[in-house]
């Protein structure tokens, strides 16, 4: 009988690490190019268009947010634009969200909490984890409320999956 052993791809830029300094030596500025070449397949990089989105209203009514503000929202069609930069490790992240009447940027590095003021005004903890190859989680931990965002990436789509209090909302993005 013949056994396979399957590696997550996460799992092997750690492989491949332990092995070179098995056998080569401390990592260099060589062994951190190849993690990156590894790294680099990965779908979050890019720019996604609004498609759709479902159960926004009351999602947006748990976070406390206000009926003309609530009401721009909801008729919004937001771009984001994720982007990574990977040139020292850890990687510098970036999520920026266009809408007609305002921008947000949020900068991070998986792991770290960072201080955010979000678009409707709330000031938040925010905590970005990748907890498998292509998911970004964000997490906010506000005065009144906390909410998660789960960002799933795929080929041709973003599908974001946002939670606040049990209220959950479903949007879907295009990538370019």
């Amino acid at each position: 009988m013949i056994m396979r052993a399957s590696i997550k791809p996460d799992n092997l830029v750690v492989l491949l690490v332990c092995l070179q300094v098995l056998f080569l030596g401390p990592v260099n500025s060589h062994s951190v190019r190849i993690m990156r070449s590894v790294d680099k397949d990965l779908l979050f990089d890019g720019i996604y268009y609004y498609e759709s989105k479902k159960n926004a209203e009351p999602y947006l009514i748990e976070l406390g947010i206000g009926w003309l503000l609530r009401k721009l929202a909801l008729a919004s069609s937001p771009t984001i634009t994720v982007s990574r930069n990977c040139d020292a490790v850890p990687c510098s992240w970036s999520l920026r969200e266009d809408l007609v009447f305002k921008s947000h940027v949020s900068m991070f590095q998986l792991g770290e909490e960072v201080a955010d003021y979000t678009m409707d005004g709330r000031t938040v903890q925010t905590v970005f984890t990748r907890p498998s190859r292509n998911r970004l989680v964000e997490e906010q931990i506000g005065d009144a409320v906390n909410n998660t965002m789960i960002r799933d990436f795929f080929q041709d789509r973003m599908e974001v999956t946002m939670t606040a209090n049990g209220v959950t909302a479903f949007v879907v993005f295009n990538r370019q």
